[in-house]
């Protein structure tokens, strides 16, 4: 199959995730993958985002992959460059679909392009899927560029031909969203066991990170939005301090509240018990984890985050690390019991119950192989690409 793959993130500097992995899987198992993404802002290159670019033959997540990353023009100033892309995306589509004979659109984006994608579909009869991973247009800060993404998200998913839906949740979301039922399903979030599996604790890492041997080690992976619940644990901290000596919150990831949740740390006076990493490779992230006593999703719940479950949540456990999290009802639906590594905390006690946790060193252990066990059954990537690309084909099936 030809396979179009179509986002609003910059391809080549957005943290890896799901589609990276997917796109370059499909490639691996003899499928042509194209790619086009939406350029970030760029002001020192604002002459390159005039014009389509194509990168033949890349891969960032594993080596033998080979996609086609088609870049369209924007002006690349921030603010201008969805606008700009917005515009001229749907007439270069139309020009992808022709000349490379696409078979099928797996697409993830929403206000940038997802109109755009489901005309052109519409026009050549294409089979188009929605990937629904979580509640778009309340990502959107200002109230009237909300309710505009929440019309086109409405547009698009009420139009395509199925929408595959990440957590359960989801599913509702989407039929509330214009989408008949049975275009609607769950498909499972994945994880790389070839990254993300045990290890054992790196300790020049730790050493490096001022981290003793025998410090107990709290650790949340991932974008720092205003919603990680990471303030409430800080602001407490102390309290745990009290009860566990030699105690670490380790930090990996930054985003739009990094700088706040900083200068939190330092107001508070424990730079040398809050480490702050920022964003790192992929690849690294295990060493990290392996250094963990307990993984957390302190997320706050609100209408963002209640109807998701965070990839984060599979790559602790895939590292056979057990899991604490706030009780999001799409996380739960799919993991609702300590049979899946996983205890859930309400935002008010979550610091009592990591305390607690942390003491029973017997109770973490269980928790971590039974979450590997259950990871490792029903979250494996390459077994989730094998299972999508069968869905592909017979959607390409029906439309001849």
């Amino acid at each position: 199959m030809n396979i179009l793959i179509i986002h609003e993130i910059d391809w080549l500097k957005k943290v890896i995730y799901e589609p990276h992995h997917l796109a370059e899987l499909f490639s691996m198992k003899g499928h042509k993958v194209f790619v086009i993404d939406c350029r970030e802002p760029d002001a020192k290159n604002l002459i390159s985002g005039f014009h389509t670019s194509t990168i033949t033959n890349f891969n960032r997540v594993y080596k033998n992959a080979s996609i086609t990353v088609i870049r369209l023009p924007s002006l690349l100033i921030k603010g201008f460059n969805r606008a700009t892309y917005f515009l001229a995306c749907h007439r270069i589509i139309k020009k992808i679909v022709q000349k490379n004979k696409i078979d099928i659109i797996w697409l993830y984006g929403v206000a940038s392009n997802g109109i755009q994608s489901v005309k052109v579909a519409k026009e050549f009869n294409l089979p188009i899927i929605q990937r629904q991973l979580d509640v778009s247009h309340e990502f959107v800060k200002i109230p009237f560029l909300k309710q505009l993404t929440k019309k086109y998200e409405k547009f698009v998913t009420s139009n395509v031909s199925k929408v595959l839906c990440s957590a359960p949740q989801l599913i509702n979301y989407a039929i509330e969203m214009g989408a008949k039922e049975k275009n609607v399903e769950y498909f499972p979030l994945g994880f790389d066991p070839q990254v993300f599996k045990p290890m054992v604790k790196d300790l020049q890492l730790a050493h490096d990170l001022g981290i003793s041997d025998n410090d107990k080690v709290i650790l949340f992976v991932g974008t720092i939005y205003e919603f990680s619940g990471l303030e409430n644990i800080i602001q407490k901290f102390e309290n745990v301090k009290d009860k566990i000596k030699g105690i670490k919150f380790l930090i990996v990831g930054g985003g739009p509240n990094f700088e706040k949740i900083k200068s939190l740390v330092n107001k508070k006076k424990l730079s040398s018990d809050v480490i702050l990493t920022n964003f790192k490779p992929q690849h690294e992230i295990p060493k990290f984890i392996s250094l963990a006593n307990i993984c957390i999703n302190s997320f706050e719940i609100n209408k963002i985050t209640d109807r998701i479950i965070p990839i984060k949540i599979f790559e602790y456990l895939a590292c056979g690390k057990p899991v604490l999290s706030t009780p999001l009802k799409g996380t739960m639906d799919l993991l609702p019991k300590e049979d899946f590594g996983i205890i859930y905390s309400p935002s008010d006690s979550f610091v009592e119950s990591l305390s607690d946790l942390l003491t029973n060193t017997e109770k973490l252990e269980e928790l971590g192989n039974k979450g590997l066990d259950y990871v490792i059954k029903n979250h494996d990537w390459d077994i989730l690409a094998d299972s999508l690309l069968k869905k592909f084909e017979n959607l390409v099936d029906s439309k001849k």
